[in-house]
This record gives structure tokens, sequence and C-alpha cells, in this order.
């Protein structure tokens, strides 16, 4: 599958690392690695029924380069310039890589 320039988009990739916290525990900071160009393909939002009440879910679909070196688990700043997403699926085919996020 071939990308078109004009139709992706800059998305930064970070990595979680856990830091202790000054005081008591650890912290999650998102580490920057770098950023890919894909197309962004926002989902609906759905609604799911949980323990304290309904929560809106939201979440886009990214179709990038076989080489683009993301993995499950790391977090993309899909909608801007820091972390909203966290990248649950990744889908490998022969020209490409289909990405699928969640927001955070």
């Amino acid at each position: 599958m071939q990308l078109t320039q004009r139709m992706t988009k800059k998305v930064n990739i970070f990595s979680p690392s856990v830091q202790s916290s000054g005081y008591v525990g650890k912290k999650t900071v998102p580490i920057p690695v770098g950023f890919v160009y894909a197309e962004v393909f926002p989902e609906k939002s759905s609604q799911s029924e949980e323990r304290s009440g309904r929560r809106t879910r939201l979440g886009a679909t990214l179709i990038m380069r076989r080489d683009a070196g993301v993995k499950c688990g790391d977090l993309a700043g899909v909608f801007g310039e820091q972390p909203d997403s966290r990248i649950c699926e990744v889908s490998v085919f022969p020209g490409h890589i289909s990405v699928r996020t969640e927001e955070i």
C-alpha cells in the first residue's frame, strides 16, 4: 500500500518510563522516541458501561510504513504534540502496518 504525502500526518511516538515520584510510589513519564508519518482515521466515539458509569471511548486507526517500529504499549500524540493515545493493537500486512489506538 502506497501512502500519499498529502494524506499523511506527523504523529509523535513516546515510550512510557516508570520513575520514582519524590514522595511515595512511582509515576509513569512519557519519553519521546521520535515521530512517524501516518494516515489517521478517527473512529466514532463509543460508550461502555463500567462500574463507575458510562465511559466514552475515543480512538483512531493509523496506517503507516511497515518499518515504523511502533509496538503495543507505546504512547502517541495523534491529535496534538503531547501523548494523548495508547497503542493497543498492531496488525502487520505485506506493505504497511495498521495501528489501533485508544485515548488515555
